[in-house]
Parts: structure tokens; sequence; C-alpha cells
């Protein structure tokens, strides 16, 4: 199942990084959620993503990300990916804000660049103002937020009831990956995505193998069989 964005990423200018974002924001909006990969070697391809992934982390934050994480393949239907769901929510470590985000805050914090100087560039939807189609980032008062920028799907429209739970909890999940992907990118102020950490994520989902962090060096990659 895919989303739409309500916009045309390559009809908007984001500055320096202009063609890495659209690229980025692109690839985000043509990933087929929760279907079997297409392809028989999706995970083997997955995992060297992952290892790609850390491997350019771990140049950035030694003291995070370390030398070697173990992957494991795991393949089920829609109980099964719930209870990966389940499990990963009742757990202590925090993959997406103990490791991810503390990995972009430092990226961006070594750039010098920050939310608050993307405050011109937007506007605010306290005077009623409406985002233009495509920005990035919303100010509240003195606040600066991202925009919504997950593809729109109708998870109720597409999927049993008992489906739309885990989906919509994962989809939450990973909305984060795709701002600290962009976050990555206007921080370099650059089109060269091969030291984006974030980049490899993305590519994971759109060959179909949904990642879970058990803990920092060990990692479930889960793809749909049915």
């Amino acid at each position: 199942m895919k989303g739409t964005f309500e916009f045309d990423p390559a009809q908007c200018d984001y500055g320096a990084a202009t063609a890495s974002v659209r690229q980025i924001l692109t690839e985000w909006a043509a990933i087929d959620w929760f279907v079997p990969p297409r392809d028989p070697a999706a995970e083997s391809a997955a995992a060297r993503l992952v290892e790609q992934h850390n491997a350019r982390a771990r140049t950035h934050l030694p003291e995070v990300f370390p030398a070697h994480v173990e992957t494991r393949s795991s393949r089920g239907g829609w109980d099964d990916f719930a209870a990966l769901c389940s499990r990963v929510r009742g757990q202590s470590w925090d993959w997406k804000f103990s490791a991810l985000k503390k990995l972009s805050f430092s990226h961006s914090t070594a750039r010098g660049w920050t939310l608050r100087d993307q405050a011109r560039r937007c506007v605010s939807i306290e005077s009623g103002a409406i985002p233009r189609p495509g920005d990035l980032f919303v100010r509240v008062g003195d606040h600066v937020l991202w925009n919504a920028l997950s593809p729109r799907l109708d998870l109720e429209a597409l999927l049993p009831r008992d489906r739309v739970e885990p989906a919509r909890w994962y989809l939450g999940f990973v909305a984060t990956d795709i701002m600290e992907c962009l976050e990555w990118q206007l921080a370099e102020g650059g089109d060269d995505l091969e030291g984006n950490p974030f980049v490899p994520l993305m590519r994971c989902y759109a060959a179909g193998l949904y990642p879970f962090s058990l803990g920092p060096a060990t990692l479930v990659l889960f793809a749909f069989d049915r």
C-alpha cells in the first residue's frame, strides 16, 4: 500500500540541499508498505543496508553505535509483526531516542544547524496561515516544528480492523527517520547522500524489510511472507 503526498517534491526548493531532499521525499513516498518483499535477495540486501547505516553512524558516534550489529531475519504474518511491535514498545531500550535522535542532534550541532534558524522560511500556523505545499517546517509562536511528512494512508480503508493499530504505530515509529534523514541533508547543505546514515534505513523499508532494534547491538529485520 502506497501513500501520497499532497505536493510534488520536484516543484519545491530546499536551498543548497534541494536535489537530495527531493530524492529523499520521492523515495519515501514510493515505499509500498506492509507487503512481502518482491526481490528474493531483499533480506541479504537489507542486512547490508543495516551494516552501511551502522558504519556511517559509528563514524560520528562510536560511543553509541557498536562495531558490529547482530542482524536477525524474521518472516511471518500480521500476528508476528504485531508481537514485535509490542516487544519493542515494552522494552527499556529506545532505539529512536537513545541512538538515532542522539546521532542526528550531534550532527546538526556540529554543523551549526538548528530548527530555530528555519523560522524565516516557514509560516506561523497561529496566524491562520496554511503551510505551502512541500514546506518542511511550521512555526508556533517562537517554536519551529516539523510539518507532517508521511504520505497519507487511509489505514482503516486499506486494512482489516485488527491490523490498523500495529500498522499505525509502526508508521509513527519510523516517521522520525524521514525527519532525521532530511535534517542530516539540510545540515550538510549539499546533495551527496553517501554519508547520510538514515538513507540506508529508509531503503530497508523500501525493500520490504522492517527493522526492530532489540538492543544497541541486536536488530531484527522482519519481512511479511503473506
